[in-house]
């Protein structure tokens, strides 16, 4: 799936499909650290914590929508494929802006989060063969 076994060549296409795993991956490592620092809150505060992401998730979702408008209207082939990497980008960036603001973490956490995540890359590239 992710590599060119006839041609030995890496395509744009590999490219954009590995970085969308990777980005995958690291949305889910992000999501659950988010759902652990909302659950160690007070539980009157959930819904609030909710809201707040909802808050950053709504205006990356506009201009998710933005750039597949003028995508399609400038006639770019390929506004597929740039949307396969910018919208776990946009989950990336809206989890991390509320997990900072939930709770400090220390940079020993970001390194062990970053290695979970590249080991949950590596397992899915090893599980559909493509290393």
């Amino acid at each position: 799936m992710f590599c060119a076994k006839r041609s030995g060549q890496i395509t744009a296409v590999l490219i954009i499909k590995f970085c969308s795993l990777l980005l995958w991956c690291y949305a889910i490592v992000l999501s659950v650290a988010w759902f652990r620092a909302v659950g160690a809150d007070d539980k009157r505060t959930h819904v609030g914590h909710f809201l707040g992401l909802m808050g950053v998730f709504v205006p990356l979702s506009c201009v998710l929508v933005f750039v597949v408008f003028m995508g399609a209207m400038l006639g770019l082939p390929s506004v597929v494929a740039i949307l396969a990497v910018l919208v776990p980008a946009g989950l990336v960036v809206g989890l991390q802006l509320e997990i900072s603001r939930l709770a400090a973490s220390s940079e020993r956490v970001e390194v062990l989060r970053l290695g979970i995540t590249l080991g949950m890359t590596l397992a899915v590239l090893a599980w559909r063969g493509g290393i």
